[in-house]
């Protein structure tokens, strides 16, 4: 990927004017347009629609944007480091991305430091598991963290794990002796009445990054979202519940726990760690490392 196409999709959206933009860029209309396009291509989604109220972000390019920001920043950092007699010596940025929305990596990256205070880990989340794969691919991941079920045809995982699933429930919702009920009958696999075992475990798998929402006494899947705000919004304001990996529990703030009840199961799904096949040799050793503290953590 051509980093000059992240910058003009930045100055873009800074700006949401393409005439504004191209002379920033010292650009054409036309060669701003087909930067845009290039990068919506290997990212699989649209990051600007145009109408008469005039140029907007989508919501997924409203997402992207900070990724990108941090992504570019990175590599500014990264193209003003002082070169060093020893290539030990050098500052080493290792791009990792996961399918959860929130991952706290503090504690591999505390282990990391501890180890070798030059190694820097840029997390993007947020991205499906195809368009991590397309980042990997292109050269602007280095490591990614995702469902086994989805990278067995397209990569070869160097370190699997596994995650255990928890579904959470409003306090003292009706829902939770039915659910216990059925769970003591049938056992911590159950999957919701009118959505079959099979299709669940697909979803989970196949699609981690987003996580479905099922309405209460119909247990109809309701949506499917990476949000985990308004995942806790809508179990403590509605009558309906998730299923979600029990680390993400983490990422949900002190005040809403009081209102939630966390139901363990014995389900569980494994994740890979996955490598970008053009990594550097310099940053095998970090790949190493982390692939081996994130199975642990």
């Amino acid at each position: 990927m051509d980093i000059r196409n992240l910058e003009a999709f930045i100055v873009l959206a800074e700006t949401l004017n393409y005439h504004r933009a191209s002379q920033r860029l010292y650009l054409s209309q036309p060669a701003l347009s087909k930067k845009i396009h290039g990068l919506e291509d290997i990212l699989g989604a649209s990051l600007f629609t145009r109408g008469p109220s005039g140029t907007r972000l989508t919501d997924f390019g409203e997402k992207t944007l900070e990724n990108a920001r941090k992504l570019l920043t990175h590599y500014e950092q990264f193209k003003s480091q002082v070169h060093f007699d020893s290539r030990e010596d050098m500052v080493r940025h290792l791009y990792v991305g996961s399918c959860f929305p929130i991952h706290n990596y503090s504690q591999i990256e505390k282990q990391f430091v501890e180890k070798k205070g030059n190694v820097v880990l840029a997390l993007v989340t947020g991205l499906s598991v195809d368009q991590q794969i397309s980042l990997l691919n292109a050269g602007m991941l280095h490591v990614a963290v995702m469902p086994l079920s989805s990278i067995m045809a397209k990569l070869e995982p160097k370190k699997v794990f596994t995650e255990r699933l928890v579904y959470i429930f409003k306090k003292r919702s009706h829902l939770i002796s039915k659910f216990r009920a059925t769970l003591s009958q049938f056992g911590n696999g159950v999957s919701p009445t009118n959505v079959s075992k099979k299709k669940e475990v697909v979803e989970l798998t196949d699609y981690l990054n987003v996580f479905p929402i099922y309405t209460g006494d119909n247990m109809h899947l309701l949506l499917k979202t990476n949000d985990i705000m308004l995942i806790i919004e809508m179990i403590t304001k509605n009558s309906v519940y998730t299923c979600v990996p029990k680390r993400i529990i983490s990422a949900i703030p002190e005040y809403y726990m009081n209102s939630l009840e966390i139901v363990e199961t014995d389900k569980k799904i494994d994740l890979g760690v996955v490598w970008a096949k053009s990594m550097g040799d310099h940053l095998i050793e970090d790949a190493e490392n982390f692939s081996t503290l994130v199975a642990n953590v």
